[in-house]
């Protein structure tokens, strides 16, 4: 009935929790689900575009305003030219009474034909205008000419006759635009004295250069808007091409996200040979899926080996308390022996599941980022915890020959209750996988690692044991992993001493080695960086109840066997 009833709420559970799983997926699809206009992908390309767009402007607008400047240029060039053959024609019509009078009006001055045949038959226009403004074109022959009207109008309502100096002007003259120059006449006076007595007008229809800018322009315009399409084609396939691993990742991310269970995190991204920043990007993401595995894995393990040595001290307690039970409420007599035995147990599996709490609790502290409560350093004495710890493996002895061995006096900063658990842990390790006759040797000096080159404290405990084979020694220090399940059980141990004392090394910046031969021994070697200490702590008598070793000591021997890493 506790079973049915226990799947009954669980299936009910399951039913109950997969709309919540879906709907939050639907959330997670929706919420990062951005509009096309914000996408990567479309900015990239409207950022192209608009680039392109504006180079393109500008680079019109130059090439136009140089063409235009050049044509005008040109026709410029040309107006002063003709200006310059016209103006060296005009004559005196007749001498004046007075050499040194200037003529009264334009009219007193001639125009010969040779001066301006090759003004008109280079497709220009010209004309003489007096002091008054009004036009005097007359040649040797007494001829005057009449110029347009809209040309007279043109130039009266600009300031072209309001300056004495060559000025160019754009006019409409026939219905065409032209370009004109208005230069002025000085007529010379005596030996320095110059008179403006009229201007001549030069000018050149601009349709050739208007139509020349016109195809100029449309030919920028045609391949300007080709150019757009193109760099928005291209920067487009280019963006979607470059961004791909992106949405790959994206995608992994998704099916990882919305999937459960450790299958999920075994997907990896495949990392494009390109070398750039999503390659990078890629290897990052899955180095970072490796970790979490990992972790992930570890956890579990930890979890379910966690939960196992729980289950069977408990499984143990329980089963003994349900004997008492039925013996108390039967009516057969009860032996006091078969009661204390049964109390026995149950304070030996509770003492075990006590051990592998705190144990766990101190990984548990050491993990945590704020470590202030898992290391009390201090100043202290190496080879006076040496001696403490040995003395309290002297009691988990089992006939084994145990030797201490200190070179000199070695003191460092670190928490003494810890550096004492690490030793008692390689201590009882070492013991219990060492035969009756076997020895265990502790060894307390000074050395150089060949590594760093720094000088650090080590502590060696060797033993003449079995060995541990090569395959397990990677796995030494993982938590709950013993090289003989079977063995390391019936000793009481929890898995979990080596990676206690790992733990507490790393925590003085050290590390530990291990070498090992198969039937031969193994020899495990803290490795603790030295660096300047204060005066070291001195070590009270065991029987100093304030002592802080005589602490340690009351503690492991508590946890005596709880302590030890199985091999």
């Amino acid at each position: 009935m506790d079973k049915h009833d226990s799947r009954a709420e669980g299936d009910h559970g399951t039913t109950a929790k997969a709309p919540v799983v879906e709907d939050l997926e639907g959330a997670h699809d929706h919420h990062f689900q951005a509009p096309f206009h914000r996408s990567i992908r479309f900015r990239l390309t409207a950022w192209y575009a608009t680039a392109l767009i504006l180079v393109i402007i500008a680079l019109s607008l130059a090439l136009h305003t140089l063409l235009v400047r050049t044509l005008t240029n040109e026709v410029e060039s040309r107006l002063l030219n003709a200006v310059r053959e016209i103006a060296p024609g005009i004559e005196l019509a007749a001498p004046a009474p007075d050499p040194d009078a200037p003529p009264r009006t334009i009219d007193d001055l001639v125009l010969e034909p040779p001066s301006y045949d090759s003004v008109l038959l280079s497709g220009l226009w010209f004309q003489i205008f007096g002091r008054d403004q009004q036009p005097h074109h007359v040649d040797s022959a007494g001829a005057l000419s009449e110029a347009p009207a809209d040309l007279v109008a043109a130039l009266a309502d600009s300031d072209a006759f309001s300056v004495e100096r060559r000025t160019y002007k754009t006019i409409t003259v026939g219905g065409e635009e032209s370009l004109v120059l208005v230069a002025p006449l000085p007529l010379r006076v005596g030996e320095t004295q110059r008179v403006i007595i009229g201007w001549v007008v030069v000018g050149e229809p601009l349709g050739f250069r208007n139509a020349i800018i016109g195809v100029v322009g449309q030919v920028l315009r045609l391949f300007g808007v080709v150019g757009v399409v193109l760099a928005v084609g291209g920067g487009w396939l280019i963006a979607g091409r470059a961004l791909s691993p992106v949405g790959r990742i994206t995608r992994t991310a998704g099916t990882i996200a919305n999937s459960e269970g450790a299958v999920s995190l075994s997907k990896r991204l495949d990392v494009p040979n390109t070398g750039d920043e999503l390659s990078r990007l890629a290897h990052t993401f899955n180095t970072m899926l490796e970790r979490i595995e990992m972790a992930f894995n570890a956890q579990r393990r930890f979890v379910s080996d966690a939960s196992h040595e729980l289950r069977t001290p408990l499984t143990s307690v329980r089963g003994n308390v349900d004997v008492l039970v039925r013996q108390l409420t039967s009516d057969r007599p009860i032996e006091t022996d078969e009661i204390v035995q049964e109390l026995h147990v149950i304070k030996r599996e509770s003492s075990r599941m006590s051990r592998l709490i705190e144990d766990m609790l101190v990984l548990a502290r050491s993990d945590s980022p704020n470590r202030g409560d898992f290391l009390r350093v201090r100043a202290v004495s190496l080879t006076s915890l040496a001696e403490e710890a040995f003395r309290t493996a002297h009691q988990f002895g089992n006939g084994q020959d145990l030797k201490l061995t200190a070179g000199g006096s070695v003191s460092l900063n670190g928490d003494a209750d810890r550096l004492i658990q690490v030793m008692i842990i390689l201590l009882d390790n070492a013991i219990r996988h060492t035969p009756t006759a076997g020895t265990v040797e502790m060894i307390v000096d000074k050395a150089v690692d060949a590594t760093s080159r720094g000088l650090c404290a080590r502590i060696r405990v060797c033993d003449t044991g079995p060995g541990i084979s090569a395959e397990h020694v990677p796995h030494l220090f993982e938590r709950f992993y013993r090289v003989e399940d079977a063995r390391s059980r019936v000793s009481g141990g929890t898995g979990l001493g080596l990676a206690i004392a790992l733990t507490i090394v790393r925590g003085h910046r050290g590390w530990i080695d291990v070498d090992t031969v198969p039937n031969k021994g193994t020899t495990f070697s803290v490795w603790l960086p030295l660096e300047p200490v204060a005066e070291p702590v001195a070590v009270a008598p065991p029987g100093d109840d304030d002592s802080l070793l005589h602490t340690a000591r009351r503690r492991y021997l508590r946890l005596r066997e709880g302590a030890s890493r199985g091999r």
